[in-house]
């Protein structure tokens, strides 16, 4: 540090000794917070003193430490700063000629220079591809004799280059086993292998995973990549700049599908969450969740009003809901306790539910709202307040729809939203509308299994399932509270006094 220092305020370096002291210090940070690699002509000077050595044996000494730095620096950890990353590059680019050069000279090399021939790309723009496929298979052979004919410390950023590298060997094998492959790999991709991966590292193997997914023929919902890539990379419906200039395609350019992919199933989780955890009596609404998860493709933006109820709930589900739904949470006011609102921007159209029973829906034309509304919903403030009169309109001039849940002998409710709405969003979805009873549809649904675990979860229910040796489907405790209740009968549980509810 002492050499960097002097160098840093006299802009020379005085003697053997203290160039090989910058050289190894090289990627270090003083504590003026000064770094040679981050200074365009201290690092260019730097490299001009190592070439002007004339004697080979000191050039290598200084090369080797430099080689040192390259190999120490925090190239993935997100603290470098970016001057010193772009000179870490040049490093590399550097010791990459210099190599060249000193190969041109008769004089005798170390053994160490001989394995660094053999293990050249690590000096490469892609310095760990070569151990990729050997990797995947579990062959490290390779990479283990790189790091210890190099002297390359396990906290290199060779190993976490290592898995990407894996990663990248794992894009290329078929659909099927690439499937099979995503949680093994993504378990290495968040630094949860053995390997600490650092943030610039997570985001880029993260993004090769989500875009060779999108890239399948067949592409269900992988929840553990949906929560990975919205972690790592960004929310691509809240910011979808951020998210294109991470998740590119083979020519470098934004994937659409893969956008598109998690967009879909990130609104497909709200709208479930909305309607199975926030509906006005926590027993959640199947019906309207079907016939809302069909508009999903046409939903280009959605918020979430919340009564007082809903903003204070705790539990994992409604922690977890709060945490997807960030930046589009709203206050809802001067309305119950229970009651929640979920809002759709659809084309040229602001569609409102609410979850509390009674409540009409509202079709409004986005272009005559209110100002104050529009502000509310395109602030992006993490608290913003909406009155529930705002989204009750009824001046016709407005809202252009206002039905109610209410089936007729000849339609359903859902029929007849469909046609009111088609003359002004000129779009039904290509699926029909289910029109079933809502007991018998909950009994339908209620044991695909994520329904009913949130409905679990959001309940708090102690639950026994001893169906797999002949028993019952127990919810352990007779006194539960009145919404739950409901709900067990209607999936068909009774009660046993002094035990529970219990289905067969």
């Amino acid at each position: 540090m002492s050499a960097i220092d002097s160098f840093h305020r006299t802009s020379e370096i005085e003697g053997l000794r203290n160039l090989k002291y910058v050289c190894l210090g090289v990627g270090v940070s003083n504590s003026r917070g000064w770094c040679v690699l981050a200074d365009v002509w201290a690092r260019g000077h730097l490299f001009k003193l190592v070439e002007a050595q004339t004697e080979v044996r000191r050039r290598i000494r200084c090369y080797q430490a430099l080689l040192s730095s390259y190999w120490t620096f925090s190239i993935y950890s997100g603290e470098a700063s970016d001057l010193a990353v772009q000179g870490w590059g040049e490093l590399r680019l550097w010791l990459r000629a210099e190599r060249q050069r000193i190969l041109l000279s008769n004089e005798p090399k170390p053994p160490w220079f001989g394995d660094l021939t053999r293990h050249v790309q690590l000096l490469s723009d892609e310095p760990c591809e070569k151990f990729g496929a050997a990797l995947l298979n579990g062959d490290s052979s390779g990479l283990n004799d790189a790091m210890k004919a190099l002297a390359i410390p396990q906290e290199s950023w060779v190993l976490e280059e290592a898995v990407y590298a894996r990663i990248r060997a794992a894009v290329k094998v078929n659909d099927d086993k690439f499937k099979l492959l995503i949680p093994s790999l993504l378990e290495l991709a968040m630094g949860k292998g053995g390997v600490k991966i650092g943030e610039r590292l997570r985001i880029r193997c993260v993004a090769q995973l989500v875009s060779r997914y999108g890239g399948c023929n067949d592409r269900p919902e992988n929840m553990a990549l949906r929560d990975a890539s919205t972690s790592t990379i960004g929310n691509p419906w809240l910011n979808r700049a951020k998210w294109d200039s991470r998740v590119t395609d083979a020519n470098g350019k934004p994937d659409d599908r893969a956008r598109e992919m998690v967009n879909g199933w990130l609104k497909r989780r709200l709208i479930e969450d909305f309607f199975l955890l926030l509906s006005y009596d926590g027993t959640g609404d199947p019906r309207r969740l079907d016939y809302w998860l069909r508009y999903e493709p046409f939903i280009e933006d959605m918020w979430f009003a919340l009564g007082t109820d809903a903003r204070s709930r705790r539990g994992a589900a409604f922690y977890e809901f709060r945490s997807r739904a960030r930046g589009r949470l709203l206050d809802l006011t001067k309305t119950t306790a229970g009651n929640n609102a979920f809002v759709m921007r659809i084309g040229n159209y602001l569609a409102v539910e609410f979850g509390e029973k009674g409540n009409a829906f509202y079709l409004l034309k986005w272009g005559a709202l209110d100002e104050s509304l529009l502000d509310i919903l395109q602030s992006g403030r993490a608290r913003a307040f909406v009155e529930i009169g705002e989204l009750k309109v009824k001046d016709p001039a407005i809202a252009v729809a206002r039905m109610n849940h209410i089936s007729s002998a000849a339609q359903s409710w859902e029929q007849k939203f469909d046609d009111q709405m088609f003359p002004f969003l000129g779009r039904k979805p290509a699926k029909a509308p289910r029109g079933a009873d809502v007991a018998q549809l909950s009994r339908a649904r209620s044991f695909s299994g994520a329904e009913w675990k949130r409905f679990v979860m959001a309940n708090e229910l102690e639950v026994e399932d001893r169906r797999p040796i002949g028993g019952a489907l127990w919810v352990v405790g007779q006194e539960q509270p009145q919404h739950v209740v409901a709900q067990l009968k209607a999936l068909g549980f009774k009660l046993k006094t002094h035990r529970g509810w219990h289905k067969e």
